[in-house]
């Protein structure tokens, strides 16, 4: 959403603005909905984990944000790094956290969230090719490789530090 959002920026500055504000925007709206449709969710929580996950997005935005200003207005290697950003973030994220879900083969049909992990990844695995012109796309997966792996060293520590955050309210 930040990274869309920040592509109809006229500036590398208003992407990132614009990315911000979209993640804040669905970050209330989501606890929004939760407090008003949500059963059996003390609100209290929802409250705080509103503010962790407002943090999350006060940093995520504006990087993601910038990343698509980036993408829509630069050329080679910035643009190249610009969409292999959003794509590390999907890659991270569904070999993280569905790489042990994935392991049990037999097991899938009974974890649709196992699939959407890896449909996850694998959509960031394409969006290089997608993106980028065709001149750009080895860059965008050298770019990519080197992202998602220090997203995947990252991601353990950061999702504690912020489950732990979240504990303390």
């Amino acid at each position: 959403m930040a990274f869309v959002a920040g592509a109809t920026g006229r500036t590398i500055l208003l992407g990132a603005l614009r990315g911000l504000v979209a993640l804040l925007a669905a970050v209330a709206a989501y606890y929004l909905l939760i407090r008003l449709l949500g059963e059996g969710i003390r609100p209290i929580g929802a409250a705080h984990a509103a503010t962790v996950w407002g943090f999350a997005a006060a940093i995520a935005g504006p990087a993601l944000g910038a990343a698509g200003a980036t993408w829509r207005l630069a050329r080679g290697w910035p643009r190249a790094i610009s969409v292999a950003l959003l794509a590390a973030v999907l890659v991270a994220e569904g070999i993280a956290f569905g790489n042990a879900r994935l392991i049990p083969w037999d097991g899938l049909a009974g974890d649709p969230g196992a699939i959407l992990l890896a449909v996850e990844a694998l959509v960031g695995l394409v969006l290089p090719a997608i993106l980028l012109a065709r001149g750009e796309r080895l860059r965008g997966y050298a770019a990519l490789v080197a992202v998602a792996a220090g997203a995947l060293v990252a991601i353990g520590p950061v999702v504690g530090m912020v489950r732990a955050l979240a504990d303390q309210f």
